[in-house]
């Protein structure tokens, strides 16, 4: 995966950021309150919580905001997303045509991004075309209460969840520790305890099976079908080079080939 510090500070500067680049996150938006701003057509149902007094609040075109959930700034939820009732969504920029619930604090998380059920998602970084699993949970905070190291960096920082490259799938309840690097279209389950190549499944510690080209993009372009949107020859050529790009990344983990088994 590119750029982890570069990752990594899109986490750790995400209020500044965010404070930084509200006023033309307003631009074309409707002032709903003092600190809240809603572009066209954004459906806000009964009972939900805006809680500005840390910053802003703005909700961006065609969102819709289900019923109890609560909203606390600085806030971006993006294009077409749907956040679902009883969420609690703090300090994140949210991308375009996501779907949130749960708990979601400090999250940098791009477009087309599930995070639909229950489950702790803190400190984070997510790619696009991510799905979280119902249960899924990261933490944050190490025992020992020392900085949080990502790879070989570092952050500086007691807090950080997860790194987490496009096309992630994690299963029901899984259990992220801070600190992990999660690469391209790795599906997760159980409890991860170490960085995650890309292309592989994360069976149990120390246990990776690669996930072949041709079923990785199979599941891919089911996920854009599901979300009407077409997957063309360049996402394939694309996704490709992605695959050939982290093939060392699979070796020195020593993958596995063939059906993974849970045994």
């Amino acid at each position: 995966m590119q750029n982890i510090k570069e990752k990594i500070n899109k986490v750790l500067l995400i209020r500044e950021n965010l404070e930084k680049d509200m006023s033309w996150l307003a631009k074309g938006k409707k002032k709903f309150k003092k600190g809240i701003y809603f572009g066209k057509n954004v459906v806000i149902e009964p009972n939900v919580f805006f809680d500005t007094s840390e910053g802003e609040i703005i909700i961006d075109h065609e969102t819709k905001i289900k019923a109890g959930s609560i909203l606390r700034g600085p806030l971006y939820i993006g294009l077409h997303s749907t956040v679902n009732s009883l969420a609690e969504i703090s300090c994140s920029r949210i991308g375009d045509h996501c779907k949130i619930g749960g708990e979601v604090d400090h999250v940098f998380m791009q477009s087309y991004s599930n995070k639909q059920h229950y489950g702790y998602l803190g400190w984070s970084y997510v790619g696009s075309w991510v799905n979280i699993g119902g249960g899924t949970s990261i933490a944050t905070l190490k025992n020992t209460y020392s900085n949080v190291k990502v790879g070989d960096i570092d952050t500086g920082s007691q807090f950080f969840g997860s790194i987490m490259g496009d096309y992630v799938k994690t299963a029901v309840n899984t259990s992220i520790f801070c600190g992990k690097i999660i690469g391209e279209s790795a599906h997760l389950y159980g409890t991860v305890t170490e960085d995650v190549p890309a292309f592989t499944s994360h069976v149990r510690p120390g246990v990776f099976y690669e996930i072949p080209l041709e079923i990785a993009e199979k599941i891919q372009i089911a996920m854009t079908k599901r979300r009407n949107v077409k997957w063309t020859a360049t996402d394939s050529k694309n996704f490709e080079k992605l695959h050939k790009d982290t093939e060392s990344d699979r070796k020195l983990a020593k993958a596995q080939k063939g059906k993974f088994s849970f045994k």
